[in-house]
């Protein structure tokens, strides 16, 4: 049957479309010839570049919101704060339901209407996370919090809300290769959650008004996201059964892996809120949020590669698939190690610069919790390409295991070590995780090369030996980062973009 090759990565680059006949292959397995693969991946590069300078101005800006809350609220208040914010979280995850990756799987597929698969995938989560929003407040009766922090929930709940709706719309945005207006809708609620924090701190107001401050920007968020949608692309509230269904049948494995996923990743918070008091919570939550501002990188990279890596799987065209690998894992393994060089460094004084004295435990959390975060990256890496193949389901038992442990973990070190129990407790199972994502695609073909891993490592300490120089802190940061940027672009570890042309044969 004749059919219309679209892909938004061709569109992108002002591909011609060309009809094609062929009756014996079904519509998803087509074959597509690319004379110049670099040219394929340059659009990539692009959206990858933009969205990473976005993504170190809105680092800045959260750095520096958390900075102001820290010195305002000190470490009972931060750990009140950290508290509300965990507690959401939790649902916040489990709702997502790996919604994101499926729907730049699926549009990758191309096998529904655009328009009314986008309009199903916001009626599904809308639903979905309006109802899980509305239970959050009434379960957390139930927990020994003082009734601040209950109302405090409350309160929160619909900022979260407007938060999971924008981040199941991302992948629309990954898959039509327009993730820099992402960052800048980011960019915009940033500078708002800033500017209010900023008077709400000169004001000396309570908890409440900054929990306000992050409800006011996760909504204007949304608000805007959902507005530069229907530029390019059709988009309304729309609810197929058939479509929910294929929805359903392709993202509950990783809704169950993301549910087992979510104990190892924000129990810990919640049993140390639990057993410990707010300012132990304070401590390691501070140290959380340096590193979690930074736990976006993968995602950006991860969702801008999986619709690539969904297509070259379909057409097994396993050359680019195991390139796309391998680039991916090599950059992953580059910023890991850059995060946890600089923690070893200049955790601790950058921390108290950030915090004041009173949070300088906090420094020694963050050294171990960059372990966690370079694990975690890795983990990544190979988890967006594991989606791809469609072979997430044969890890629900590791995803289980990893759960149970990270659970009885928890248990045992936090009453007795506090946040240091929680922290190595996460390292140890965020490891553990990697290596079973690793090694699955190992014995499914797909091995990172490690070609460059020499390269990686000698850009990791000049950069190590730049940040030890006897310069003020900024200074050191400042340039340890660009020494690290100029090795990765000297090494040729940052792609080449080639603005000419190529042509593709379809």
């Amino acid at each position: 049957r004749r059919t219309l090759v679209r892909f938004p990565a061709y569109r992108q680059a002002g591909a011609l479309y060309k009809p094609y006949d062929r009756a014996a292959r079904r519509v998803s397995n087509f074959d597509i010839q690319i004379s110049d693969l670099n040219y394929m991946l340059s659009t990539l590069s692009q959206q990858t570049i933009i969205q990473l300078a976005s993504k170190v101005v809105n680092t800045i800006l959260g750095v520096a919101i958390v900075a102001l809350m820290t010195r305002a609220l000190g470490t009972h208040g931060f750990g009140e704060y950290t508290t509300v914010t965990s507690y959401l979280q939790f649902f916040a995850i489990l709702i997502d339901f790996g919604l994101t990756m499926t729907a730049g799987r699926i549009l990758g597929e191309a096998k529904y209407d655009e328009g009314k698969l986008l309009g199903n995938f916001l009626s599904f989560r809308v639903i979905s996370a309006s109802i899980i929003f509305l239970l959050a407040p009434i379960l957390s009766i139930w927990l020994p919090y003082p009734i601040e922090l209950k109302i405090g929930i409350a309160l929160t709940s619909l900022g979260f809300l407007a938060s999971t709706i924008s981040q199941s719309l991302s992948g629309v945005y990954q898959a039509k290769f327009k993730t820099h207006l992402l960052g800048l809708a980011d960019m915009s609620a940033r500078i708002i959650l800033l500017a209010i924090t900023w008077l709400a701190y000169q004001k000396s107001l309570n908890l409440n008004a900054y929990l306000i401050a992050l409800v006011i920007a996760n909504v204007i968020n949304c608000v805007i996201i959902l507005w530069q949608l229907k530029k390019f692309t059709n988009l309304s509230f729309q609810i197929d059964w058939q479509i929910w269904r294929a929805i359903w049948h392709t993202t509950w494995p990783v809704a169950l892996t993301i549910a087992f996923n979510l104990i190892y990743f924000k129990a810990d918070t919640l049993i140390l809120s639990l057993v410990k008091p707010s300012a132990d919570v304070g401590l390691y939550g501070a140290a959380y949020k340096i590193l979690e501002v930074l736990l976006a990188l993968p995602a950006i990279i991860g969702g801008l590669v999986l619709p690539l890596a969904a297509r070259a799987w379909v057409q097994k065209n396993m050359v680019e698939l195991k390139n796309l690998y391998s680039g991916t894992f090599d950059a992953l393994l580059a910023a890991g190690l850059a995060i946890m060089a600089g923690s070893f460094v200049i955790g601790t004084p950058l921390i108290i610069w950030l915090t004041g004295t009173e949070f300088a435990i906090s420094g020694s959390i963050l050294m171990i919790l960059s372990v966690a975060c370079a694990a975690i990256f890795l983990g990544n890496a190979s988890g967006y390409f594991i989606f791809a193949l469609d072979k997430q389901k044969k890890l629900i038992p590791m995803y289980a295991l990893a759960a149970l442990l990270a659970l009885a973990g928890y248990i045992i070190f936090i009453p007795q070590y506090s946040y240091f129990g929680a922290a190595w407790v996460t390292v140890g199972v965020e490891i553990f995780m990697a290596l079973v994502n690793i090694i699955f695609l190992w014995r499914n073909n797909l091995v990172p090369t490690l070609t460059r891993f020499p390269k990686i490592l000698a850009a990791t300490l000049l950069m190590m030996l730049t940040l030890m120089l006897p310069l003020p802190l900024i200074s050191r940061l400042g340039l340890g980062i660009g020494v690290y940027l100029v090795c990765l672009w000297w090494f040729k570890l940052i792609p080449r973009m080639e603005p000419q042309k190529r042509n593709l044969v379809l």
